[in-house]
């Protein structure tokens, strides 16, 4: 069987419930997971979840983690322009790049790391940490599933991140989420959070980031690799 975990975004409560509901079912040895990727960003315990994460890959080192555009914005934010002082006292000069990171969630990232100096805010986060964001895959392809985080490019469609550096896998939502194209195999994905907390399940592909950065649920999706069945849907939420 394999587990395929959505959007975290910091939500280490969340992430530790979910865990332990799958663990009491039980998780078998040979059971894999999957996890979507958005691990950072939003919300407030960035720094605990890959904590737990990491622990987690020692216990189960089959473990695939898949990589979010959050992790690639945090990634091209450390490999792109250093940050410079601003000629107003107590202010930072950020590039492009990583003002859209900051924008878009990192800023809670970095408190959880408790950042103190915002000029070399990279020296905060631990090596370890760095080697799994650097480690993780833009895809994992099952004889079944394609998982990937945010979606694959339909043959012939046309995107709006087409001829830029942005990797669609990590990207995309249109035309993917409308597209009905048999791809070979169900699609796993996160990136586009479904607001109802409910998993979007179409015939050709399976969404599994159900808010969890706004409110909603965690959820994990349980896929069975050998005989045709339907999915199976694990939550943990915020009562």
């Amino acid at each position: 069987m394999i587990y395929a975990i959505g959007d975290i975004h910091g939500q280490v409560t969340l992430l530790r419930g979910l865990l332990d509901t799958l663990e009491k079912l039980p998780l078998a040895a040979e059971d894999m997971l999957v996890f979507i990727g958005d691990y950072i960003d939003r919300g407030k315990d960035a720094r605990a979840v890959i904590d737990t994460l990491i622990d987690l890959q020692i216990q189960r080192p089959s473990t695939v983690f898949l990589r979010g555009n959050h992790e690639q914005l945090m990634l091209d934010s450390r490999d792109g322009p250093a940050p410079e002082p601003s000629p107003v006292p107590g202010l930072v000069l950020h590039s492009e790049i990583t003002l859209n990171w900051l924008q878009n969630g990192g800023v809670e990232t970095l408190l959880s790391y408790r950042v103190q100096d915002f000029l070399r805010w990279w020296e905060f986060v631990p090596d370890a940490h760095w080697r799994f964001f650097e480690e993780t895959r833009t895809e994992f392809v099952t004889d079944r599933c394609h998982f990937v985080h945010a979606g694959l490019l339909p043959p012939g469609e046309i995107w709006e991140g087409t001829g830029t550096e942005y990797d669609p896998r990590l990207w995309i939502r249109e035309p993917f989420l409308s597209s009905g194209w048999d791809f070979g195999r169900t699609v796993v994905f996160g990136h586009t959070p479904q607001r109802s907390g409910s998993p979007l399940v179409l015939p050709n592909k399976i969404g599994i980031d159900t808010a969890a950065a706004y409110g909603g649920p965690l959820t994990a999706v349980v896929l069975n690799e050998t005989e045709s069945e339907q999915p199976r849907f694990y939550q943990a939420a915020y009562t």
